[in-house]
C-alpha cells in the first residue's frame, strides 16, 4: 500500500509526466495556446524507503487516452495537375475484308507506229473522170435567149491507170501532214468527130496538200485523208493539137480506206478518194505553142468531179525513238 500511495504523490506533484504518457497521432498537434505557469509544488512527502525487492515495479496508471486514425500515407510521387492529360488513343478501325493486294503498275505499251518520222509512199490505182469541163451556150429553141449546156469531161477523157507520190512528216502516231502529185494516164474521150480529128489519149495532174488520219496506226485501222490544191488535165490530138484544161486552184479530195501496219518501218493501205472542182479556162494549144480560148464570152463555167481507187505502201524514215 505504501508503494501505490508514493506513486499516486508523485503523480500529484508532476502532472506534466502524466501527459507524457498520452500518446500522440502522428499528424502535427493543433498548437498549444499559452498557459499560465503552474504554481509551486507542495514539499513532496517524506517517502518510504526503498525496497529491497527485486520485483519490477507495475507500471503507473496511464492518464486519459484517445486514437487518432492515421493518415493515408502520401504517393511516392503526387501527380503534376499542371501536366497536359495524356492524348486518347486512336479510333480502332478495322481492317479491310480480305487481303490487300496492290499490283504492279502496267508495262509501257510498245508502239510499232513512230511518233515522228519522215513519211514517204506511193500508190497505184485507176482513176475515173465525171461532170463537165464547161458549160457551152446554144440557143434556145423558139427564143432568142441561150441556154448553157455542160460539156462532159468524158468527152475529152475516159477513166484509165494513175500513179500517186506522197511526201509529208508524221506529226503524231495518228496524224500526217503530206503533199502529193497525182498523175493519170487516161484513154481518149467520146468526141472523135470534132474539128482536130481523132483524140490520142489525155493525162490529168493533181498537186495539193493534204492530212492524213488513222485510228489505230500499230495494226489494222481506218484511214481518213483530206487534200486540196491545183488540177489541170489535157487531151491529145493526132495533129500533136491539145485541149488544156486549166485554171482549177481549189480542187478538194476526200479519201476513206484501211492502213495495216506490217512493221515498225513500213504499212499498206487502200483507198476510195472523191474529189470536186471546177476549170476556169479551156484552151487549144497548138503544136507551135500558141493558145486559143475554146470557150466563148458567153460560155461559163462548170462542175466536174473525179473517183479513184489506190493501194499503197508508204514508209516511216527518219523515226524518232519512241
Amino acid at each position: 500500500m505504501k508503494r501505490v500511495a508514493v506513486l499516486l504523490g508523485m503523480a500529484a506533484v508532476a502532472p506534466s509526466v502524466a501527459q507524457a504518457q498520452i500518446p500522440t497521432a502522428a499528424a502535427p498537434a493543433p498548437a498549444a495556446k499559452p498557459v499560465a505557469a503552474p504554481a509551486e509544488a507542495p514539499p513532496a512527502a517524506p517517502t518510504a524507503p526503498a525496497a529491497t525487492d527485486a520485483s519490477p515495479l507495475p507500471q503507473a496508471p496511464p492518464g486519459d487516452e484517445y486514437f487518432v486514425e492515421q493518415a493515408p500515407s502520401a504517393p511516392a510521387s503526387a501527380p503534376d495537375s499542371r501536366r497536359a492529360a495524356p492524348e486518347s488513343p486512336p479510333p480502332f478501325e478495322p481492317p479491310p475484308p480480305g487481303a490487300y493486294y496492290e499490283p504492279p503498275p502496267p508495262p509501257a505499251k510498245r508502239h510499232l507506229a513512230p511518233s515522228s518520222s519522215l513519211w514517204l509512199g506511193a500508190r497505184v490505182g485507176w482513176f475515173i473522170p465525171f461532170g463537165n469541163v464547161w458549160a457551152r451556150a446554144e440557143p434556145a429553141a423558139g427564143s432568142s435567149g441561150y441556154v448553157l449546156r455542160g460539156v462532159p469531161w468524158s468527152d475529152y477523157a475516159s477513166s484509165g491507170p494513175m500513179l500517186e507520190l506522197n511526201a509529208g512528216w508524221r506529226l503524231s502516231r495518228a496524224y500526217t501532214v503530206f503533199g502529193l502529185w497525182e498523175r493519170a494516164q487516161l484513154r481518149s474521150g467520146d468526141d472523135e468527130g470534132g474539128p482536130d480529128g481523132a483524140q490520142d489519149g489525155a493525162e490529168s495532174d493533181f498537186w495539193a496538200v493534204g492530212l492524213r488520219a488513222s485510228s489505230y496506226p500499230d495494226g489494222l485501222g481506218f484511214v481518213t485523208e483530206v487534200a486540196v490544191g491545183y488540177r489541170r488535165a489535157r487531151t491529145f490530138f493526132d495533129n500533136d493539137v491539145q485541149y488544156q484544161f486549166t485554171d482549177a486552184p481549189f480542187e478538194a479530195r476526200l479519201g476513206l480506206g484501211a492502213e495495216w501496219r506490217l512493221n515498225p518501218m513500213a504499212s499498206l493501205s487502200a483507198l476510195l478518194t472523191v474529189g470536186v472542182g471546177g476549170f476556169g479556162s479551156v484552151e487549144k494549144v497548138g503544136p507551135n505553142g500558141n493558145a486559143l480560148p475554146l470557150t466563148r464570152n458567153i460560155d461559163d463555167g462548170d462542175g466536174h468531179g473525179w473517183a479513184t481507187l489506190t493501194i499503197g505502201g508508204h514508209f516511216d524514215l527518219l523515226r524518232s525513238s519512241k
